[in-house]
């Protein structure tokens, strides 16, 4: 009478204890620093999208202050009582931010042969709303010049 030997199969269906620690390093030293980057990365995208509207809110304020100065009657009127202080405004942006806005018109006379004005516009989130621009409120000034019609 022959005895055979079963030959049991070195495969297994699951997995060691080992594998399973091995994986979990793994994936906590590459996914943890990746979900790092991607809050940092929102953070940042949130942060060049209110700059960008208020530098948009800028752009529009100063656009608006040249068409005004573009009649000859109002230019006459800035050039001889210029602003001691910004005209202020709060604008609401289509992403619902709140900003605070100020104009300022004054004469440049850096060049004496010419009447020419500076127009400064300054955009910020006036996160304490105090109507004054603080060190921790993100802001965006644009400045300008408009010479005499």
């Amino acid at each position: 009478m022959r005895i055979e030997a079963k030959v049991k199969s070195k495969h297994r269906r699951g997995a060691t204890l080992l594998d399973v620690v091995t994986g979990s390093m793994l994936l906590s030293v590459l996914l943890i620093p990746s979900l790092h980057l991607v809050t940092r990365s929102q953070k940042m995208n949130r942060r060049l999208k209110l700059h960008d509207s208020m530098l948009y809110e800028a752009d529009q304020l100063l656009q608006q202050r040249k068409i005004l100065l573009s009649d000859q009657v109002s230019f006459t009127k800035a050039w001889a009582r210029p602003m001691s202080s910004p005209e202020r405004s709060t604008i609401v942006t289509e992403d619902g931010h709140k900003l605070a806005a100020g104009v300022l018109v004054q004469r440049n006379t850096t060049i004496k042969s010419s009447k020419l004005l500076t127009i400064t516009c300054q955009v910020w989130q006036d996160r304490n709303r105090n109507g004054r621009v603080d060190e921790d409120e993100p802001v965006e000034e644009l400045q300008s010049h408009w010479g005499e019609p």
